[in-house]
């Protein structure tokens, strides 16, 4: 068996959060609760998410339309199904390591995700490019290779880390020492759950899609919008490429005046992280 498949092997031992699996429970035991309620519980978590998108797609349903937004989840699930996955699924740290270097980058890649879901969604509401309820889903899942590659081995993820500092590129670094990276995974791990093409193909946010790539403009939302996260984290990102630019319709130099706007709007927005 190769690297990637063994580690695919496991995608399924994927825990997650316990605050969230405990707001979870709080809220689908009201009979009250609004269904938004519940939606922004499940969305700051990438474990449960996945969980529930890979549960709403399993063939036992049948369904003649693939369910690809954490909301049509909730609503085609029902609480009663979402507060038993949550009571059965592992009460552990999705995020947390054994050594702190580990939590350090885990917890690094979470607010990653949630930022990049959050400018996705913006960006797709913005320019009218896409559903948004669907590229946060992408943008909230779309580094799920990474955690699972890190957790596949206690330690093991530092060489990247060590080869990145180096000099190598991300993706280099963890072909390096996994023989494949987070992109392969993360697209493996949701082929394996059954979430749909749009979710699954998205994930290969690095390199600039085939001519008449069906996924293009959500690929480059996904794109844009990991830029803009590493713009408000870091204070610099790498220029977006030009098919990104090209996909999401933006004359040159433009898309620094809307990285501004979605960086202000993220500010904005941060309130959802507490």
């Amino acid at each position: 068996m190769s690297s990637r498949e063994e580690i695919l092997s496991r995608v399924n031992e994927i825990a997650v959060l316990p605050h969230v699996v405990y707001k979870i429970l709080e809220i689908s035991g009201s009979a009250d609760a609004p269904a938004t309620e519940l939606e922004r519980a499940i969305v700051v978590d990438p474990g449960f998410s996945a969980k529930l998108l890979a549960h709403a797609n399993c063939a036992f349903y049948g369904l003649p339309k693939r369910v690809t937004s954490i909301k049509d989840g909730i609503m085609f699930l029902g609480f009663k199904a979402i507060r038993q996955m949550a009571m059965t699924v592992g009460i552990f740290d999705l995020f947390a390591g054994k050594t702190d270097r580990e939590s350090l980058r885990r917890r690094e890649w979470w607010r990653t995700s949630i930022d990049s879901a959050v400018v996705s969604k913006w960006l797709a509401s913005e320019k009218r490019l896409a559903n948004p309820d669907e590229v946060f889903t992408i943008g909230l899942l779309h580094l799920i290779g990474k955690t699972i590659l890190d957790r596949s081995e206690s330690g093991k993820y530092d060489g990247v880390e060590d080869l990145i500092e180096s000099g190598a590129t991300v993706l280099e670094a963890e072909r390096e020492i996994y023989d494949c990276d987070h992109i392969d995974i993360a697209m493996g791990a949701a082929a394996r759950w059954g979430l749909p093409n749009i979710i699954t193909q998205s994930f290969d946010y690095l390199s600039a899609p085939e001519p008449g790539c069906e996924f293009v403009k959500t690929r480059a939302i996904l794109a844009f919008s990991r830029d803009v996260a590493s713009v408000a984290r870091l204070g610099s990102s790498p220029e977006p490429p030009a098919w990104c630019l090209e996909a999401l319709g933006l004359a040159e130099g433009s898309e620094h005046a809307l990285s501004e706007q979605a960086c202000t709007y993220l500010s904005d927005a941060g309130s959802m992280m507490s």
